[in-house]
């Protein structure tokens, strides 16, 4: 996903997900928010990587969960 923003989904059970983008530089600032209601995952943090970002959830998604995440360089 080369975008600047974009959304993502957490597959039931999920704890992280490896977001590949050539735009995210390890001195990126990345924001994500949780987009749907979910029981348990509530929050989640951003890890920015060369050429990718990780999220890591507070907890295991109960159901498909959706993620907001902006890039800022």
């Amino acid at each position: 996903i080369n975008k600047n923003a974009g959304t993502v989904n957490f597959a039931a059970a999920a704890t992280s997900l490896v977001v590949t983008n050539n735009r995210v530089t390890t001195s990126s600032i990345i924001i994500a928010t949780v987009a749907s209601n979910d029981a348990t995952m509530t929050s989640v943090q951003a890890v920015a990587g060369s050429g990718s970002f990780t999220l890591h959830a507070n907890a295991a998604a109960t159901g498909e969960t959706r993620v907001n995440w902006v890039v800022i360089n």
